[in-house]
């Protein structure tokens, strides 16, 4: 039985629904080309942000996917879009060296300066615990506003291990300040707004499809968009008795998405 007849767009994550250590899932490629066949429109999205657009789109074409840089949409794209609309604030950015390049042309603060914005990414290149303390300080003491590039506790590296992701450091200074921070990755509901417009479709015209239940599935929650969650990546040991959060469906892998189409 067909169940998504009416699907006109998929939003599909990247990392352990695409690829997971280092390598394609079995099946990824070709179905991704099987969908494309079929004038399904598609958006990779990811919550990624130590690596800049360009960089995942080259990972994906050297797996063997078949895609478009423009088909790529991560936080930092979000992120960007909202910074350009406010060009004369400034900003303390805490994120990888690759990641502040991206970011070169918008105002940093510089020697005792302080930022009207601060910027939490992933910054695993140089974990510092400074780096996160003058973030704290500027919100505390000096009301800059929080922003984050995601919302992921944690994600799993090359070899599968759990490492800690920024949605953990975002929420840690938060607290510490009591404030509330913004957030452009998933799963805030207007990152997936943002996704909906780039491929001009409604939310019933969609489905997502992701490994992570609190990021992918319960993002598109909040959108009123269907999520479909793979058993690949983070939910290989996907307990549903263990969950609050209900997909709309559950399958083994990207795969099977052909099955319900």
């Amino acid at each position: 039985m067909k169940l998504l007849n009416s699907i006109k767009g998929i939003l599909s994550d990247i990392d352990g629904t695409l690829y997971f250590k280092g390598k394609p899932i079995p099946g990824a490629i070709e179905a991704i080309n099987w969908l494309r066949d079929r004038d399904i429109k598609l958006l990779f999205f990811t919550n990624t942000d130590s690596k800049t657009p360009k960089h995942i789109y080259t990972i994906l074409k050297n797996y063997g996917f078949e895609l478009n840089e423009e088909e790529i949409f991560t936080p930092l794209i979000a992120l960007k879009e909202y910074l350009s609309n406010q060009l004369d604030k400034k900003i303390y950015l805490v994120a990888t060296e690759e990641v502040r390049e991206e970011f070169k042309d918008f105002l940093h603060i510089k020697g005792a300066e302080t930022p009207d914005f601060v910027i939490i990414s992933d910054f695993h290149d140089n974990w510092d615990v400074n780096r996160l303390n003058n973030a704290f300080k500027y919100v505390k003491k000096y009301n800059a506003k929080l922003l984050g590039t995601q919302g992921n506790k944690y994600y799993l590296d090359r070899n599968g291990e759990p490492v800690i992701d920024t949605g953990s450091f975002v929420q840690m200074i938060a607290m510490a300040a009591n404030v509330k921070p913004t957030i452009f990755g998933k799963p805030s509901k207007e990152y997936f707004v943002q996704a909906l417009k780039k491929l001009n479709l409604l939310p019933n015209e969609v489905v997502v499809v992701g490994d992570d239940i609190e990021s992918d599935i319960q993002g598109a929650n909040n959108a009123n968009i269907r999520g479909i969650l793979v058993k690949t990546g983070k939910a290989q040991l996907y307990d549903p008795l263990a969950q609050d959060i209900n997909p709309y469906k559950v399958i083994d892998s990207i795969k099977s998405v052909l099955e319900l189409i």
